[in-house]
């Protein structure tokens, strides 16, 4: 619709210029035969007078015309001839008139003579106004129609276009379903809709067939990494390995955890992303949510001996519930990570916000980078790099906003809805 309006837009501005200057032609037109005329009007009168001066032995004193005049005046000695527009003060209508007068020079019993001849434009400029107007009326009413029409029949035939893009911005590709356009009578536009169709066709199959792919892959790993698991789990109780066995197990041990939570991490990641977690009717109250995560992470905040504060509403946003869990719990896990010994942590939660804030060392660099996948602090390598990636996904998928600011000591991440 915005370009329908933009088209018709120009069209009124290219329409407003045509009639512009086409009003300013046809005036300028009508103007220069009027006066062509009334200057063979004027010749025709030098004629008459210099015939007349001629044969007859008396100054011609009589009015050519209703509303002309004619004017000798004794010069010593003849000028060049001149044709010139003059306002008259006219005693019958008392007020000044547009006149066009000639001006030339005859000799009459050995004197000069300047005779005026001078005609009345009133008629002509009342002929142009008139003229100029009825013709500007009924331009403007053509072009006024022509506007409509146009706009009426570009609305008529962008329907078709414009209802295909309202599809498009209703289609998701996670409901695995194909967009069927019905065919259209305009044969462009019915070609669009047959792409379209054909392309939400192998989006879908694609979409498909890498979320099987993700999900199989995912599990297939997950299967191997606890047997992997479960076995070095049985190696521990082996009495007979030596420290350096030992010690290289436990290595192994913890690069097979860590590699198990990444593929959850991952796997929870890409569902988040495909939209696969449906979304919330109602707001969901992160207080019991917050509360319950502090408690399970009580050993962690008391070995690092934080000391936390929160203040909160029953309040939050519209989302999945398991979302919400994942998100307070990547948030409370990454102000307590990242926090120091004998730090502290302020949970915030308010009418449309939550603000966790932590103490901590500097960060080197833009703290919104720290939401890329993968992007960690180098003093804190044991971290996945997952964690606020995966908060910052959940908030985009929910329409929320999630912004990381660094004052002084303190980190706040803060959660806006």
């Amino acid at each position: 619709m915005k370009l329908l309006i933009q088209i018709f837009r120009y069209q009124i501005f290219a329409s407003l210029l045509v009639l512009l200057m086409g009003a300013g032609l046809f005036y300028i037109s009508v103007r220069y035969l009027i006066d062509e005329e009334v200057n063979k009007e004027l010749v025709s009168s030098q004629v008459k007078v210099s015939w007349q001066l001629r044969h007859i032995d008396a100054l011609p004193v009589y009015i050519l015309q209703l509303g002309d005049s004619l004017q000798f005046d004794a010069v010593p000695f003849p000028g060049r001839v001149l044709v010139r527009e003059k306002s008259l003060f006219s005693e019958s209508e008392n007020e000044f008139q547009p006149y066009r007068q000639l001006i030339f020079y005859e000799r009459f019993e050995g004197q000069w003579y300047r005779v005026t001849i001078s005609k009345s434009l009133l008629q002509r400029q009342q002929l142009m106004d008139a003229v100029v107007m009825t013709v500007t009326f009924i331009v403007a009413l053509l072009l006024v129609s022509l506007l409509l029409l146009n706009s009426w029949l570009s609305e008529r035939v962008w329907r078709p276009f414009y209802k295909t893009l309202g599809a498009l911005d209703r289609f998701q590709l996670e409901q695995h379903r194909v967009l069927d356009l019905p065919a259209e009578k305009t044969v462009e536009f019915d070609q669009l809709n047959q792409s379209v169709t054909r392309l939400t066709e192998r989006l879908a199959g694609t979409y498909q067939n890498l979320k099987e792919f993700t999900e199989n892959a995912a599990h297939e790993i997950q299967t191997p990494l606890a047997v992997i698991i479960s076995k070095i789990e049985g190696l521990f109780q082996d009495e007979t390995l030596s420290e350096p066995q030992l010690i290289a197990l436990s290595e192994i041990s913890e690069a097979a955890n860590r590699l198990s939570k990444l593929n959850q991490a991952l796997l929870l990641l890409t569902k988040i992303e495909n939209r696969q977690f449906l979304a919330g009717n109602e707001p969901v109250n992160l207080i019991p949510i917050i509360n319950r995560k502090l408690l399970d992470l009580e050993d962690l905040i008391s070995q690092r001996r934080i000391a936390i504060k929160t203040e909160m509403e029953p309040t939050g946003p519209v989302m999945h519930a398991a979302l919400a869990e994942v998100l307070v719990n990547n948030l409370l896990t990454n102000a307590i990570r990242h926090n120091i010994e004998d730090g502290q942590i302020i949970v915030h939660l308010s009418l449309g916000k939550l603000i966790v804030s932590n103490t901590g060392n500097p960060i080197n660099g833009n703290p919104e980078q720290l939401f890329e996948r993968f992007r960690k602090d180098t003093a804190q390598s044991a971290s996945l790099g997952l964690g606020l990636a995966l908060a910052k996904t959940i908030c985009q998928v929910n329409d929320l906003t999630l912004t990381y600011e660094v004052e002084n000591e303190w980190h706040i991440l803060t959660v806006n809805w």
